[in-house]
């Protein structure tokens, strides 16, 4: 691990939902670079309670409000000022924690992003919906760097580490998927740090996918009122 590293100072939040077929690995993962695990659940069905408790990590129900609600819960209840967001679907490349927590530690940024522009991605699928995912995508990206005359590659992908209260002071309103793009969003109106590093975005690993191309619509619908309407 790139020092310094003191994963005591670290939460890791992990919003899951019906992810019970992996979420144990997932935890055991990143308790190796995380003081504090938490579990925000979207009312499975399954036994993920159970599983987090068994494994030591907080458990919190969410709101029913969706993805955003999730985050904002878990970092909202979280011990650290440093708070790395992790998909339970077995997608993100848990080894690149310390990649994105670090530069907090040191002050050197506030908010880090991977990126999948720079790291490649194992998830995206040569066909229409994929296509038009991708550059969605990248249409978010551009519009995003032309407001703000930044060098972004990627806004969307959801693992990333940040500040909690500088996380706090952004007021974030999204309750559902729109999270990720309104946390750059706001984060670059108010000049805080942005830093990005490349990491592969794994194929999901099991489960199914709760965000449908049709959000997509939903997403671009959200950029524009927070870049130009608000």
């Amino acid at each position: 691990m790139p020092p310094p590293y003191d994963k005591s100072k670290v939460t890791a939040v992990i919003p899951a939902k019906d992810e019970a077929e992996g979420l144990a690995k997932i935890i055991l993962e990143v308790k190796k670079y995380a003081g504090e695990i938490i579990v925000v659940d979207g009312h499975s069905k399954d036994n993920t309670k159970q599983i987090v408790e068994k494994l030591g990590a907080t458990y919190l129900l969410d709101n029913g409000k969706g993805r955003g609600a999730a985050v904002k819960l878990g970092i909202i209840k979280s011990n650290n000022e440093i708070i790395v967001l992790v998909d339970a679907d077995g997608s993100h490349e848990i080894s690149d924690i310390p990649l994105l927590v670090t530069p907090l530690l040191k002050k050197q940024a506030d908010l880090v992003i991977s990126s999948r522009r720079t790291g490649g991605s194992s998830d995206m699928r040569m066909n229409f919906d994929g296509l038009l995912r991708s550059a969605g995508s990248d249409l978010l990206v551009m519009l995003t760097n032309h407001k703000f005359d930044s060098h972004l590659t990627d806004i969307l992908y959801s693992f990333r580490a940040v500040n909690k209260s500088k996380f706090r002071s952004a007021k974030l309103t999204s309750n559902g998927f729109s999270i990720e793009q309104e946390m750059v969003i706001k984060f670059l109106e108010k000049k805080y740090k942005i830093k990005e590093i490349p990491s592969r975005e794994k194929a999901r690993a099991w489960g199914e996918s709760k965000l449908k191309t049709i959000g997509g619509i939903e997403l671009f619908l959200k950029l524009i009122y927070d870049l130009y309407l608000r």
